[in-house]
């Protein structure tokens, strides 16, 4: 009975001992948190960092956005969201303006070049069922009117009026990777010297010629975003595709609605009449989303102060109204710039890892994650209307089921990663002869719309298709 008293008595001298430290250590962590300083409330700059200290040390520019609404805190502390944009819905029986708009990598001409063919030879094919009173231009944005695009009939012109026959329009644009400093200097002065003889074959003053960037316009030109642009992002193949929508905003801003869209596709037949319903820009689906990313991406948006409602899967194809086209362009580069910094090592920028890491965090899909912190904050702020339009855009090239074209409307076809007909790959590689145009003449498949668009662009002089859109586009 002793030895048990004395035991008991020490456990219980060890449980008060640790009580009371136990309420030191508390006590103390309190104590600590109470004076603990909290982080300066962040204003709405997307790239400037607490305290502004990596902002100064990796050269990350205070941006404002043009037109950017601001998320209003009321007395409260309560945050109050601006209301959607009135929406004017435009009417398919009256004029309307429409742009298909790529960027053309001018110095990979060899590999680019035949998927322009068979996306101007598909542009023609939708012209033949729009209505009379539409339009739909080709807008390519490219360091060179090449003579290549000269014979296809592009003009160095921006859309005046709503009557003008549907036409291709290339319009001269400095990529990120040229932006050197002596390109630079003096408002890039001497940036197109390359294009001296140019007025001469297009019977234009060379002050008519149009020309991006447009420095005198600070909605369309930002000196230090471009600066960083070509710091961080230059060798990221995709940057240009996207910065030609924010700086170029002043030549199709006068279309009613715009198709932003990568090279390799197909204009389908049904594009000739659809137009967003509601002033909604739809995107294509996109595969880069896994639990993982979307969770990072989430905390993303926090540390940029950027909204953020869930929204996931946005492909790369977007059509809507030009406004909403400029708005997701200006955020997208805002994230992409911040993503490039912060977000991803020296290894994975320079494709070290290859895809080693795809599809929880891939480096080469930073356009993606750039426009889904875009839209996700511009869809949280109500500046835009959105909707994923899977069935819409991007479908794919290789189904051979005419189900798959009569179900929903398809307006676009996407070359996939992908050996089946119609593949990219083996399309350049020779693999489809003239001999199988028979085949797929009187075929209504999606499949069989692709295989026929590119080969009749290879076995077609330039001259013929522009023959070929000029004679659609005035008889309509």
């Amino acid at each position: 009975m002793r030895r048990v008293s004395i035991r008991l008595i020490v456990s219980a001298i060890a449980l008060s001992v640790c009580f009371f430290v136990l309420m030191f250590i508390v006590n103390n962590v309190n104590d600590h948190t109470d004076h603990l300083e909290l982080p300066p409330y962040k204003c709405e700059c997307p790239l400037v960092v607490e305290h502004g200290l990596k902002a100064e040390k990796f050269g990350v520019p205070k941006i404002e956005a043009p037109f950017t609404s601001k998320i209003h805190t009321s007395s409260n502390n309560t945050q109050t969201v601006p209301p959607l944009p009135i929406c004017k819905p435009v009417n398919k029986s009256e004029p309307v303006q429409r742009a298909i708009i790529i960027y053309y990598p001018h110095h990979q001409s060899e590999y680019f070049f035949p998927e322009v063919r068979w996306l101007y030879r598909s542009w023609a094919e939708m012209l033949r069922d729009q209505p009379p009173t539409w339009r739909t231009d080709f807008l390519i944005f490219s360091y060179n009117l090449s003579t290549e695009f000269r014979r296809l009939g592009c003009v160095n012109r921006i859309r005046k009026t709503k009557d003008e026959p549907s036409a291709c329009r290339l319009f001269l644009y400095v990529p990120i990777q040229f932006r050197v400093k002596a390109v630079v200097e003096n408002n890039y002065q001497h940036a197109f010297d390359h294009i001296k003889d140019l007025p001469k074959t297009t019977n234009q003053n060379i002050e008519e010629i149009v020309t991006l960037p447009k420095t005198n316009d600070p909605m369309i030109y930002d000196a230090r975003r471009s600066e960083n642009l070509y710091m961080h992002l230059r060798t990221y193949g995709y940057i240009d595709s996207i910065n030609t929508i924010f700086e170029g905003y002043h030549t199709f801003k006068m279309y009613d609605f715009v198709l932003r869209t990568d090279i390799d596709v197909f204009i389908y037949r049904h594009f000739g009449k659809y137009i967003p319903a509601n002033c909604t820009l739809i995107t294509g689906g996109g595969g880069y989303g896994t639990d993982f990313n979307r969770r990072k991406l989430r905390r993303i948006a926090r540390d940029m102060d950027f909204a953020h409602v869930g929204l996931s899967g946005m492909g790369s194809t977007w059509y809507g109204s030009a406004y909403d086209g400029y708005l997701v362009a200006n955020q997208t580069l805002n994230g992409m710039l911040w993503l490039a910094q912060y977000e991803f090592a020296t290894p994975e920028r320079e494709s070290k890892l290859g895809t080693l890491m795809w599809p929880e965090w891939h480096y080469g899909v930073l356009l993606l994650y750039g426009q889904h912190l875009a839209i996700n904050h511009l869809v949280g702020t109500n500046q835009i209307r959105i909707r994923i339009g899977s069935d819409l855009l991007d479908q794919s090239t290789t189904d051979f089921t005419t189900q798959y074209v009569q179900q929903g409307t398809r307006l676009n076809l996407h070359c996939w990663h992908t050996d089946n007909r119609f593949s990219k790959f083996a399309f350049k590689m020779g693999h489809y002869k003239q001999a199988e145009l028979e085949k797929y003449r009187n075929d209504t498949t999606a499949q069989a719309y692709a295989m026929r668009m590119a080969l009749e662009s290879k076995y077609m002089t330039l001259e013929q298709m522009a023959s070929l859109v000029q004679n659609i586009s005035t008889s309509s």
